[in-house]
């Protein structure tokens, strides 16, 4: 006999519950509107060395690490900490000086599970609590599409698209886990 899955069954495998957060920011200052992060990926390339003589068997190791770029996309009108950022990356290729704002940053991508036992603060919700997160090194914007294609007749949202490019990321090690302090009333 089949066990019935209650209706309101928990599901640790979403991937809709996420926050994105600056190396400026305080630990609570996400920025808003990230409607999408594109996935985190990264390939190593091979070193490949041949024994002297024998043409038949290849010995290959791990060589040159290619860090993919990461999209993010961002409803307009919402927050402009990308925007800022994205112009103060064009004034530093214009003008070869720094502006006001940091050129490279890093980004934190924190993960929540809205059903989870609360361990750190703050969430976005009231019983959520940060089950993952990840640490881009020194991002910087390569691609900022600032406007989508406006057309009247379709009741699309408006979102701005910025590409990053960096120099890799990890995740950040999980908070060890809690355990209740001993009861000390008699018993």
């Amino acid at each position: 006999m089949t066990t019935p899955v209650p209706a309101n069954a928990r599901n640790p495998l979403r991937t809709y519950r996420f926050r994105l957060r600056m190396d400026t920011s305080a630990a609570g200052d996400y920025v808003a509107g990230v409607r999408s992060v594109s996935g985190l990926t990264v390939q190593v390339g091979a070193y490949e060395v041949w024994e002297g003589g024998n043409n038949l068997h290849r010995y290959a190791q791990p060589h040159k690490v290619a860090w993919e770029n990461i999209v993010l996309e961002q409803g307009l009108a919402v927050d402009d900490t990308l925007e800022r950022w994205a112009r103060a990356v064009l004034e530093f290729a214009r003008t070869g000086k720094a502006p006001g704002e940091a050129v490279k940053r890093d980004v934190f991508i924190d993960l929540w599970d809205e059903y989870a036992h609360p361990t750190e603060v703050p969430a976005p919700g009231p019983a959520s609590a940060r089950i993952r997160s990840f640490h881009v090194h020194n991002a910087w914007v390569s691609k900022y599409h600032a406007l989508p294609k406006l057309d009247a007749m379709a009741g699309e949202v408006a979102l701005m698209t910025v590409e990053l490019t960096h120099e890799g990321w990890e995740p950040v090690p999980r908070p060890s886990p809690t355990k209740p302090a001993p009861s000390t009333t008699p018993a």
